[in-house]
């Protein structure tokens, strides 16, 4: 019986070792530019610095921010993005990026409520491009997909109807790192569901929504942006015999979940190119 033990022991080790290298997949994106240039940069720094614009975020987007003022620091040229709360900009005039969090983690509804308020309440901001992101806390293998997009989708598209002067944009539902412990690995191997999987292909699955019928608007895709490796290799993993991006885990912090320095400086690098290329488009929309 212990020899029988050991054996089936082993076997589970040897198993988890292939699962290891089945599980996460690396694709080439080569469609992505592995550095942005420094004009270029300074030409989008540019352009976010005379606009005005509303971003209602939580963690993950207060990540991206610290990387956009990192970068806006190095590159000022003499001048820098004004980044201002809710309150200032009601009170203020002028170029801004106006940034607040709305609503409650866990709550994807709560936060599209709040930016619709926020839209139709603040009558003074008058921003010329607006949009809101979702946390990776918002999803989980329990989300109702289907819901939460069809609400979205009915939500930013009375906000069009009523303020054609605002460009409208959106962002994708960032990811977590795909987990590589014994836990989650034994799981894998006896057909348990993992959590961490399951919450990240609900938020695959808003994406696709996202970006199929949004796709003539301005999406910043945190998600590709995530998965994407420095080297351009997509980092993904295999479920159901389908394929779903996960967060690099160098770009990650302690948590698997937000972004360390160099993820910062990825997505912050991204961002500033997003909005310099949404507000080119923004007198189309009026």
């Amino acid at each position: 019986m212990a020899d029988m033990n050991r054996r089936l022991w082993l076997l589970v080790v040897l198993m988890l070792g292939v699962s290891i290298s089945f599980g996460s997949t690396a694709t080439s994106v080569n469609e992505k530019e592995s550095n942005m240039t420094k004009t270029q940069l300074a030409a989008d720094l540019a352009e976010v610095r005379q606009c005005r614009i509303l971003f209602s975020h939580h963690s993950v987007g207060a990540n991206i921010i610290m990387g956009i003022r990192r970068l806006d620091t190095e590159n000022s040229g003499g001048s820098h993005i004004r980044v201002a709360s809710l309150e200032v900009a009601a009170a203020s005039k002028g170029p801004m990026l106006i940034e607040y969090s709305g609503g409650e983690n866990g709550w994807p509804k709560s936060k599209i409520d709040s930016f619709s308020a926020t839209i139709r309440g603040e009558t003074r901001l008058k921003p010329e491009l607006a949009f809101m992101k979702f946390c990776y806390a918002d999803f989980d293998p329990q989300t109702d997909v289907a819901e939460v997009f069809n609400y979205y989708r009915s939500s930013i598209e009375a906000l069009k109807r009523e303020h054609p002067e605002i460009r409208f944009a959106h962002t994708t539902v960032p990811l977590t790192v795909w987990p590589t412990g014994v836990k989650s690995r034994v799981k894998r191997l006896i057909g348990r569901e993992v959590w961490e999987d399951m919450s990240n292909v609900k938020r695959a699955e808003f994406n696709r929504r996202l970006k199929e019928y949004f796709k003539s608007d301005p999406i910043f895709d945190i998600s590709l942006i995530e998965a994407t490796a420095p080297d351009g290799q997509l980092t993904t993993f295999k479920l159901g015999g389908q394929i779903y991006p996960s967060l690099y885990p160098g770009y990650a912090s302690d948590d698997k979940g937000h972004l360390n320095t160099m993820g910062q400086q990825v997505a912050g690098e991204a961002f500033i190119r997003f909005i310099a290329e949404g507000l080119k488009g923004r007198n189309s929309s009026r």
